[in-house]
């Protein structure tokens, strides 16, 4: 892994020096789980008042078949692995692009693999993320030669950051970015199947 620090460090530092400045705080120590495996899975779960499991299954279904595995940033290996109305069960293997910089000029981005799986019950379901790992885009590395890693590798708080909980520079859009790219999946998920969503209320100052 010293090369590939190496490599990506090198790449990701003219993106980064033009990068708007964000609120860093909700991507640091924890904001990336691991299991009793050390294992990263993302996790949550929601209630879905008055749906049945069948109505929750078909929502979530349309919606990962959709949004998802067919689209914008969707590729080639995208599908269900699962799919067990009965069971409540729901899985898709997503191969998708994840874009650190998309303007007209320039675009920089990585390839993303990931595991959904909902697990689905009247009036409530969870949703995992899981199995994760990158393939840097080919033509961002010298020789067109990819660098693969996983969420293991690369995105923990043991390797993207400092032992003063700043974030690693090599490391940091990859877990900045994972992590919304999370966010916006659960979202999507919990918005199909008409979840309650909780918002965290913020006071102004007149």
């Amino acid at each position: 892994m010293k090369i590939q620090n190496l490599i990506l460090a090198m790449l990701l530092c003219p993106m980064l020096a033009v990068a708007q400045k964000i609120d860093e705080s909700k991507y640091l120590a924890g904001a990336v789980p691991q299991n009793e495996l050390g294992v990263v899975v993302f996790q949550n779960s929601y209630e879905v008042p008055g749906k049945t499991k069948s109505e929750i299954y078909l929502a979530l279904k349309e919606y990962t078949q959709n949004d998802i595995l067919k689209g914008p940033n969707a590729l080639t290996q995208c599908r269900f692995v699962e799919q067990d109305e009965d069971a409540g069960l729901l899985a898709a293997r997503v191969d998708e692009n994840l874009y650190f910089t998309r303007k007209a000029w320039v675009s920089h981005k990585t390839r993303f693999f990931y595991e959904l799986i909902y697990n689905i019950s009247d009036e409530k379901f969870d949703v995992e993320m899981r199995r994760l790992h990158y393939l840097y885009d080919e033509q961002e590395t010298p020789n067109s030669k990819p660098l693969s890693f996983t969420a293991e590798e690369w995105i923990t708080d043991k390797e993207a950051l400092t032992k003063k909980g700043k974030m690693l520079r090599r490391a940091k859009n990859f877990r900045i970015y994972t992590i919304d790219r999370k966010n916006e999946v659960f979202r999507g998920a919990a918005k199909a199947a008409g979840a309650k969503i909780k918002t965290k209320m913020v006071e102004v100052e007149e």
